[in-house]
């Protein structure tokens, strides 16, 4: 074998060590040559690439080189050409290592076809017709196919994945992975001969030195390599060649058109089958390298949001939009550009969307929020969304042009992400407590803790964001809050009312002061008042309203029931007064809170409301008056023959009637004082007016009449210090009508007073005072006294008249009435003759004593001394 005699020790078995021979880098081109396989053959599996550039590099054969004992034989052929056989074959091997397999293997076949070719032969080209045409002269060198598609190539690697299942990565029995190895080794001899034959390169040196001093342009990536880029994320680089092979793509299909651009006919190998087959193939290849680029850049874009480190590849896909914009902008400025075609591929449009993916993949899902809670599940879209955008401000928005308005798009991607979000929850029916949540969401924290937080870090255009719902959305929300008010209002608390009355009539026998019914009703309608009012002004007031006309319907029911109870109850209580008693305290004492929220009702909107705001008050007013007027009747009953003995004779000298009085009304107001202010105000204050009024009807009968001046000092002493008892008795009780007080002493003094002028002035004090007073009380007054001068008495009784007819009496506040209803029983038109001279004398007495004393001092200093 002279061929191998003249290899290189070195290719043929390696070193010596230790006495043997080392095999090296010669096995895998040795046992090649034992296959009989096309030196222009691509191998298609991957493990070949990899077992060459391992041996390459250094590595380990398996076997032992058959041929290690010519090493000698090749080391002296070499000494006697006169060079150096390990320091030449070191030259070339580095060239081995430095070219990849598949470019050596396609150096050697063009130099093979180009020797071909000088010989003379016809061998045909593996491209078809179309290399051997005219017009291919000057044509660039091809693109690789990469074994013709990305179609075909997921095939190969489900071919590669199922050999590598199997044991030592082969497919067959071990006869045929000696010969897949023999094929292996046959091939690669090739490559060895085809550079590193001795004989060959010392004819061809010349040659082989051009070649490899010739600078080559680029070529141009295969499919495969492409898509490794890809997958890589070299991003840029990968558009980059994606867009020459969609430039060669528009090329071959701008070339098979019925007519050139210059008129003249196209060759009939570009219409071929095969042709149209190859330029399809090719426009496949570049849709699914754009399929594959556009995955790996929206997952960059995906990932650059939480990742602080994400900045160069988020740098290269910035990148890239730019180019893809070019290119779509370019395309529409040529002359080729026709709709319905790749282009343009609006890149950028689709980088807008695959940020609203990731936005909308991010926040909460919709499953996730329940009935009843989902003012929870939004509190979490609030926060997630809060924590997005402050990392788009941090990680995203300083890699992209100003242009972009990058924030803006993830702002918008997150607030449609959001409305999306709220649109699906909406279509279910909802809780009433999920609307109030959702519309306080809407209106205020969305606003305010959200969008507010936001701006307040970077500006934003909230006019490009656009509602969160539509406006019929939101009015059916609101709708469907005034509806629940409504129900509770005309269902919930009727059925809360005649519960409560039923529990009244079981419960008489218990003496209970307070009941739950105001409490129960306001905490039902205070929920919906308290958080319409929190949403927002407008349907605070909706509420109110509708919650004011509810309760004012009610209130006239509430009323009636209790009218209805005491009419049940006022003539039956028997055993069970103090029940009775106690439980009417009760129901007046529902009225203040009752009254308390109508006012927080009206204060919402005081225009609307007013109506239903005076039928509520009038039914509570009602309500409290009745429960007054049958604790004021209870106490009087028991009081009133006390009143019978009042101003009489035996009147004058014992206390002990006034005293029982008082005794009887101290222990109902240890009761009464269970009552709730300002209710327990009217109740004290009418039972203040009930007893003066009493005291005066007594007083007006005019069962005594004063005969002597001792007389007189003696009833208008008794007056004054029950007046005093009385005045004390109603302090401690906190009366407000203390204005009252003051009757009786006016009245004492009345009696009291010896002249005319002084007499006239006390009564006008108490005609201003009292202005419900009239002639027949002061007549009644002046009998008392024992006046029977008609003169006199026409002097006294005409200043009444005098102030009724006055303006400033109309001034004077009419709701201050406590005579209008002491009606006057006895008036004393005459006396008898006996009575007439008893009078006339003690008037002489007096009268004399009148000129000496002028003054109304000495006149008391007299009258205390005479007690």
């Amino acid at each position: 074998m002279p061929i191998l005699k003249n290899l290189p020790a070195r290719l043929k078995g390696g070193s010596r060590v230790n006495g043997e021979l080392e095999n090296t880098r010669g096995e895998l081109i040795l046992r090649k040559m034992s296959l009989k396989l096309s030196p222009f053959e691509v191998p298609s599996d991957n493990e070949e690439w990899a077992q060459a550039h391992s041996l390459l590099d250094g590595g380990t054969p398996r076997d032992r080189n058959p041929f290690e004992d010519e090493e000698d034989e090749n080391e002296a052929n070499e000494e006697r050409r006169g060079g150096s056989g390990r320091s030449s074959f070191k030259g070339t091997l580095d060239r081995i290592r430095g070219a990849s397999p598949l470019k050596t293997l396609g150096k050697l076949g063009k130099g093979l076809r180009m020797s071909g070719r000088s010989k003379g032969t016809a061998t045909p080209s593996p491209q078809g017709s179309v290399a051997s045409t005219p017009t291919s002269e000057k044509k660039k060198k091809g693109r690789r196919s990469s074994e013709g598609s990305l179609l075909r190539f997921a095939g190969k690697c489900r071919e590669s994945l199922r050999k590598e299942s199997l044991p030592n990565g082969e497919l067959c029995s071990e006869s045929e992975g000696g010969d897949s190895s023999s094929r292996r080794l046959s091939f690669m001899k090739m490559v060895g001969l085809g550079k590193l034959n001795r004989g060959s390169m010392a004819d061809h040196s010349s040659h082989e030195e051009e070649v490899v001093e010739e600078v080559k342009p680029r070529e141009p990536l295969s499919v495969l390599e492409i898509l490794q880029l890809v997958t890589k994320r070299d991003l840029f680089l990968a558009d980059t060649h994606i867009l020459e092979l969609e430039q060669e793509c528009s090329e071959a299909a701008a070339a098979t058109l019925p007519s050139s651009p210059a008129g003249g006919a196209v060759p009939e190998d570009l219409n071929s089958p095969g042709s149209k087959d190859g330029g399809r193939r090719k426009a496949k290849d570049v849709e699914l390298l754009y399929e594959a680029l556009q995955k790996e850049l929206w997952a960059v874009v995906r990932e650059s949001l939480r990742s602080p480190t994400a900045g160069p590849n988020l740098g290269l896909v910035v990148q890239v939009l730019q180019q893809e914009e070019q290119a779509d902008r370019d395309w529409a400025q040529g002359e080729g550009a026709l709709p319905g075609g790749p282009r343009p591929r609006q890149l950028k449009q689709r980088w807008k969307e695959a940020v609203a993916e990731a936005a909308n993949g991010s926040l909460p899902q919709r499953n996730e929020a329940r009935g009843g809670e989902l003012a929870d599940y939004l509190d979490r879209v609030r926060t997630r969304v809060v924590e997005d955008l402050g990392a788009a401000k941090r990680n995203v928005v300083p890699v992209y042009p100003e242009e972009y308005e990058p924030f803006q798009v993830y702002l918008q991607s997150y607030h449609q992400a959001v409305a999306r979000r709220l649109q699906s929850i909406t279509d279910d029916q909802l809780l009433i407590t999920d609307i109030y949540s959702l519309l306080d969401w809407l209106y205020n924290i969305y606003n305010k803790d959200v969008l507010g937080t936001v701006s307040m870090t970077t500006p934003f255009n909230r006019s490009q964001l656009g509602p969160l719902l539509p406006s019929e959305t939101v009015d059916k929300l609101e709708l469907d809050c005034l509806n629940s008010v409504r129900e509770k209002v005309t269902t919930e608390l009727s059925q809360v009312l005649d519960e409560e009355v039923k529990r009244w009539m079981e419960t008489l026998h218990i003496e209970e002061y307070q009941i739950t019914l105001a409490r129960t009703v306001i905490q039902r309608l205070q929920v919906d008042l308290e958080q319409s009012a929190a949403i927002n002004r407008n349907l605070g007031s909706l509420v109110a309203q509708c919650s004011l006309n509810g309760l004012a319907d009610f209130l006239y029911s509430f009323q009636r029931k209790v009218e209805m109870f005491h009419e049940c109850l006022v003539n039956m209580v028997g055993d069970n007064e103090d029940g009775y008693i106690s439980k009417t305290i009760a129901l007046v004492n529902c009225c203040p809170p009752f009254r308390g929220f109508v006012q927080r009702c009206v204060q919402c909107d005081p225009a609307i409301n007013e109506d239903s705001a005076r039928r509520a008050n009038t039914s509570l007013d009602r309500i409290v008056n009745q429960g007054v007027k049958v604790l004021s009747d209870r106490l009087y009953e028991r009081i009133r023959p006390f009143f019978e003995k009042l101003v009489k004779r035996k009147w004058l000298n014992n206390t002990e009637t006034y005293e029982q009085i008082e005794s009887h009304i101290k222990e109902h107001f240890k009761k009464f004082r269970r009552m709730d202010s300002p209710p327990y105000q009217v109740l004290v204050g009418e039972v203040h007016r009930r007893i003066l009024m009493e005291y005066l009807r007594s007083l007006m009968r005019g069962r005594i009449i004063c005969t002597s001046l001792r007389m007189r000092k003696r009833m208008a002493g008794r007056l004054r210090d029950e007046g005093k008892q009385v005045k004390v008795l109603f302090k401690d009780l906190e009366s407000p009508s203390s204005w009252l007080d003051s009757a009786i002493p006016h009245l004492s003094e009345i009696i009291l007073l010896e002249d005319i002028p002084s007499i006239q002035m006390e009564v006008g004090v108490l005609v201003r005072e009292f202005p419900d007073i009239r002639k027949k009380h002061v007549s009644a007054i002046l009998n008392i006294r024992g006046m029977t001068r008609q003169t006199e008495r026409q002097e006294i009784l005409n200043i009444v008249k005098d102030i009724e007819n006055s303006d400033t009496l109309t001034r004077l506040s009419r709701d201050r009435t406590l005579f209008s209803e002491v009606p006057v029983t006895s008036e004393v038109h005459c006396l008898n003759l006996g009575l007439s001279r008893i009078a006339l004398t003690a008037s002489s007495c007096f009268s004399s004593l009148r000129r000496r004393r002028t003054k109304r001092a000495p006149v008391r200093e007299a009258y205390d001394d005479m007690l």
